[in-house]
């Protein structure tokens, strides 16, 4: 474990003992001070939005919590004991993983005890579900199931976060399917990537039924198509007759195309694809989400931030264009699209995404 990871697994420890005491603004101290490490730290998001739910429970809006966290001196997390750096080494722990995590690729520091939830009594109410605390559960089942199996650590900190978040059993149910299917779907694309095309030790690997395995083939074909092609391309728009001329221009071109006729239809897309560009049409008929909500709710995902989107328009809607611009969209077409025009583009910001990504890494 890294330095760095060492000093966020301590301040996550340090946030759970201040939210089993009820001191919900020094709990809030610790996990800022971890996005000040790490700023995509998943377990920090995850306590973070079990603390404000907390407070939110006390009649203490997310702005004044913030500011009474900033408020609070910042305190020294307590030791471990023994801490990870100077524990004896141990014999492999008895679990259902298969394979040991490189140590150069250190999943997201964590504390080792699981956090218990604090009582009413502490706290002052019921914890208030949102829809965030929903998002961060889901994340944290799967960056747990990314590896294919959970330990039974690992169990007892999804059983806490669930009893946190006020996730029924049937809810549970419900997203860990999900979350495994995409899991399952990014193992097989991080294996194709690696030159591996028998999949068999990556279904082993998460335990999969012959009925999941067939239900999944459709989805694994899709995702060999679009990785064997130029890139993978989202594009919205609520006329199907568009859709199938663009998808005709860009198959032709040698790019693997999915298609949604509304944001909503798109976002559940994204639970299993990822597109390497997005082409987003402005306006959709009520009372679909129009293309600009669609771009802020994409771009609020982490893997997302930094997908070239483009977004199509019509000849008289200059204002809409410059709204794009404002929000932060890389390009604009104008209807009807022209075929070069439109593969010219795609190719452009495709290879400026590739390399800015080959330099950041």
């Amino acid at each position: 474990m890294t330095d760095k990871h060492f000093a966020i697994s301590e301040l996550l420890r340090g946030a759970d003992k201040e939210i089993k005491a009820g001191r919900l603004a020094e709990a809030l101290n610790f996990i800022n001070r971890v996005f000040e490490l790490d700023t995509r730290n998943i377990y920090a998001k995850a306590y973070k939005e079990r603390i404000l739910s907390l407070m939110e429970a006390q009649g203490i809006t997310r702005a004044d919590a913030h500011q009474m966290a900033a408020h609070v001196s910042p305190a020294a997390p307590e030791p471990a004991a023994p801490t990870v750096k100077n524990a004896p080494a141990k014999s492999e722990a008895k679990g259902t993983k298969t394979e040991a995590k490189p140590a150069e690729a250190p999943s997201p520091a964590a504390p080792a005890d699981p956090p218990s939830p604090p009582s009413a009594g502490k706290t002052g109410g019921t914890i208030r579900r949102s829809a965030a605390a929903a998002e961060a559960y889901r994340t944290l089942l799967l960056e747990i199931w990314k590896d294919g199996s959970i330990t039974p650590e690992e169990q007892q900190r999804v059983d806490s976060m669930r009893d946190t978040f006020a996730i029924t059993v049937e809810e549970h149910a419900e997203i860990e399917q999900s979350v495994r299917a995409t899991a399952y779907l990014h193992a097989v694309r991080d294996a194709w990537k690696k030159g591996t095309t028998n999949f068999q030790p990556v279904r082993q690997r998460f335990g999969l039924t012959d009925q999941e395995r067939t239900a999944l083939e459709p989805k694994v074909l899709q995702l060999l198509q679009s990785l064997q092609s130029k890139g993978s391309v989202l594009v919205m728009d609520d006329d199907k007759a568009f859709l199938t001329v663009i998808t005709e221009i860009l198959t032709e071109a040698g790019y693997y195309c999915f298609t949604a006729v509304s944001g909503e239809e798109a976002l559940n897309l994204l639970d299993t694809m990822t597109p390497d560009i997005v082409i987003c049409d402005i306006n959709f008929q009520k009372p679909n989400m129009s293309g600009f909500a669609f771009y802020e709710k994409f771009r609020s995902i982490d893997k997302f931030l930094t997908t070239p989107f483009i977004f199509l328009s019509a000849l008289d809607q200059e204002v809409l264009v410059r709204t794009g611009k404002k929000l932060g969209a890389d390009d604009y077409l104008t209807k009807p699209v022209d075929a070069e025009m439109l593969t010219a583009t795609l190719e452009g910001k495709l290879r400026r995404s590739r390399e800015l990504r080959r330099s950041a890494e």
